[in-house]
């Protein structure tokens, strides 16, 4: 079986049709969108993205590229941006365990003013439309318009679950229907590279219909995206820490500098070996190599899933596609899920192949396995997967059934071996003056230390921490082989929907399908 997405030399053909070649005079227009709805929403984590994305569009983008930068509350000299503070180590062990016990080894916030340099304004729907109109009037054929997203975002309402939010300054909404109606004001023949990492932000797929609308049919410009999550999901990466960059679009972007945010090397990127890293490339890279509950998709993988369908299997269909073929699969010839995992990823591209046996390596599933195998696996583990959230513990009309168990039992105990300690050493009732003890240094605090660990609730709380981590690490470890199981069932669908797309849908569809493969399929800079 011939598979289109592999023939290079026809996406490469297809990008000087549709008017999609990058050359040397064309501009790049970089419209980034970042930070929070107010100082206590306003990460640090949002600023280092942008600060990061700044230095990529320095090393990897055309010298002519202009990057619209607008960013929480814009040029105002306000302190606005959240940042948390490591904790100093503690004087001495015994310090450090009664920090632990009186729950004073917080880290602490601190708020202070951004420093994203070059900021034209807030975000804000005024500032941001405003942004893009002065964008379309500079816009010439073989230009291309790519918007950034690290902020945060609201999910839809019941009515329209596609129609999710970019929460902007003062919590001021831009909705994706909004969002999408700017963009057709644009020119037709500008191609649009969206990469959004806020929460809920699959709901911007959307984009690729006039208005937002499906029932509207495609828009009349090519437009691609790369979203962190799903519509119905918050995403990761907000954090008053800077330390920890595990979030979408740290990977994305890192895979053009060969490094994320905070530096670690991305590796193995370019799945083609032609020498450079393209969008979908980089997308890839971060679905099989991040480690958060995010489940990232393109906006291609959202048209696949309004006009085409898996043989026998309904999981895919949207409810409001606007597809009205009603011959059977079998008529239609459309493939089945069958064969192996290898067999299906063999279909797909070099991206794609390398992300199945990733996945499947990270989840231990051999990929000889058969894809009814793989998804009754999926299944079983989904069902571990809640048995880890929900506990052990039944639910009983006054709370958890078995006494003093969770957060209100681990705090019981707290409270009783801090009255103990306070009993036993008065001078220790006041935190700010622990420091200042002598006795708390040195070999004598050694020997405090040993103590402490001897009263008589020492180790009933010992254990209630201990108990609580591992729990706490026996739910990470299943939600992340539960999100890790998604993104491969998710793979796997896109391959076999884009096999069977030509034989159902129309040749339009067909060929904005092809023409998005091929905007996937560039490179920053020219």
């Amino acid at each position: 079986m011939c598979y289109h997405r592999n023939c290079f030399w026809f996406l490469a053909s297809l990008l000087a049709a549709i008017g999609l070649e990058r050359t040397v005079s064309a501009t790049d227009y970089v419209l980034t969108i970042g930070g929070g709805y107010e100082p206590a929403g306003n990460q640090a984590s949002l600023e280092a993205n942008v600060l990061f994305f700044q230095q990529v569009v320095k090393e990897r983008f055309s010298s002519k590229a202009q990057n619209h930068v607008y960013f929480a509350d814009g040029v105002d000299a306000q302190e606005d941006l959240q940042v948390m503070l490591p904790k100093p180590a503690a004087a001495s062990p015994a310090i450090a365990l009664l920090e632990s016990v009186f729950a004073l080894d917080k880290p602490k916030l601190i708020y202070r003013n951004h420093e994203v340099p070059n900021v034209r304004g807030p975000i804000s729907p005024k500032s941001i439309r405003s942004g893009l109109d002065e964008i379309r009037e500079r816009l010439a054929e073989g230009d291309r318009l790519i918007v950034y997203v690290t902020a945060h975002g609201g999910p839809a309402s019941s009515k329209d679950s596609m129609n999710t939010s970019i929460t902007c300054w003062h919590k001021q909404p831009i909705s994706m229907k909004t969002f999408a109606g700017w963009l057709d004001q644009l020119p037709s023949n500008i191609p649009v590279v969206l990469v959004m990492a806020q929460c809920y932000c699959g709901g911007f797929a959307n984009t690729i219909f006039e208005g937002g609308e499906p029932g509207n049919g495609l828009a009349s410009a090519v437009r691609v995206g790369f979203f962190a999550q799903r519509f119905d999901l918050p995403a990761a990466g907000c954090r008053p820490d800077i330390e920890n960059d595990e979030e979408y679009s740290s990977y994305f972007w890192g895979s053009f500098v060969g490094r994320s945010r905070t530096g670690k090397q991305a590796e193995g990127v370019d799945c083609d070996q032609d020498g450079r890293v393209s969008l979908a490339e980089a997308h890839a890279f971060a679905v099989r190599a991040s480690q958060t509950i995010d489940i990232p998709l393109k906006s291609s993988d959202i048209l696949l899933r309004h006009y085409s369908r898996i043989g026998g299997y309904e999981s895919t269909r949207i409810k409001d596609s606007p597809s009205s073929d009603e011959r059977t699969d079998r008529e239609l010839g459309l493939e089945y899920f069958t064969g192996s995992l290898q067999d299906v990823a063999n279909l797909g591209t070099p991206a794609e192949r390398i992300t199945l046996e990733s996945l499947a390596k990270q989840l231990e599933l051999s990929m000889t396995l058969s894809v009814t195998e793989v998804f009754q696996q999926n299944l079983a583990q989904g069902q571990v997967f809640q048995e880890s959230r929900l506990g052990p513990r039944r639910r009983g009309p006054g709370g958890p059934v078995g006494g003093q168990s969770g957060r209100g039992g681990r705090n019981a105990r707290m409270r009783t071996l801090q009255k103990e300690i306070v009993e036993s050493w008065p001078d220790l009732s006041d935190p700010d003056q622990w420091q200042d003890l002598d006795w708390l240094h040195g070999s004598e605090g050694e020997s405090i230390l040993g103590e402490l660990k001897q009263l008589p609730s020492f180790e009933a709380y010992s254990k209630s921490q201990a108990d609580r981590q591992t729990s706490k690490d026996k739910a990470a470890a299943a939600e992340a082989r539960d999100v890790r199981f998604k993104r491969l069932v998710h793979a796997m669908e896109s391959i076999v929907l884009a096999i069977n797309l030509p034989r159902m849908a129309t040749p339009e569809v067909v060929n904005r399908f092809q023409a998005m493969l091929a905007l996937e399929s560039t490179h920053l800079g020219p």
